[in-house]
């Protein structure tokens, strides 16, 4: 019990059975920001499906905020996936330097003389780019530690998504937050029930009803025991 494991943390017991039902992670748009100096260079909405590595052994130690039910999965399910570990930046480090100069180009094309076949692949790195600590868009809290969760993505290519957008702007996203997501419905990130590691829920009860329901070895599904603080959801629809 002592590797790693790429877990899906979800909030609620419903949101566990709709996601085993399904066999699949519904995509959705997960707001960021990134800085560099203290400057805010990007607030863009990305599509995703969010996961975090954790060690086993050590997992009750930590302070998962996103909730007690979990979906784990072995790191090659996720390679093959296309699934990846988040870099995570200093504000001050080179590499947020490098990723801002990158991103003004982007933003500035004519002025940067950026070629046109370039500003895909800058948005494509930087949806794997995120500060080590910085506000968190999802609980409105500033100086977050990103870094904790040692998150992993999955994000789509354009052409697996009907060329919808990889990226769009806080601010226009903001306004049209469950029209973005629905566009999104049609191209889950799918898995197979063979190809859970472990489950994780709340109490033993849900224990029964989980392997019961979906055949799934009692072995593989433990009572989550990490350090939960509970953080109230921020109120996207008045944020810009």
């Amino acid at each position: 019990m002592s590797e790693n494991k790429i877990i899906h943390i979800t909030g609620d017991f419903e949101s566990l059975n709709s996601i085993l039902s399904s066999e699949s992670f519904r995509l959705s748009y997960s707001r960021e920001n990134f800085y560099s100096n203290s400057h805010p260079i990007s607030k863009a909405a990305h599509p995703m499906v969010c996961f975090s590595e954790y060690n086993l052994e050590n997992i009750h130690l930590q302070n998962i905020t996103y909730g007690k039910y979990g979906i784990g999965f072995s790191k090659e399910w996720a390679r093959n996936k296309r699934i990846g570990p988040v870099l995570y930046v200093s504000q001050n480090s080179l590499a947020a330097k490098g990723m801002s100069t990158l991103l003004r180009a982007r933003q500035n094309p004519e002025e940067s003389k950026l070629p046109k076949n370039l500003r895909l692949p800058i948005m494509e790195l930087k949806c794997f780019i995120k500060n080590e600590q910085g506000y968190n868009s999802h609980f409105d809290v500033e100086d977050f530690d990103f870094k904790s969760e040692n998150e992993w993505r999955y994000v789509p290519e354009k052409l697996e998504i009907d060329y919808n957008f990889i990226s769009q702007s806080q601010k226009i996203y903001n306004k049209k937050r469950e029209d973005y997501n629905k566009r999104l419905l049609d191209y889950p990130l799918k898995f197979n029930l063979s190809d859970i590691e472990l489950v994780f829920v709340s109490n033993k009860d849900e224990v029964s009803e989980i392997a019961d329901k979906f055949k799934i070895d009692r072995e593989l599904i433990k009572t989550s025991n990490w350090k939960s603080k509970k953080l109230k959801r921020a109120n996207t629809q008045h944020m810009v």
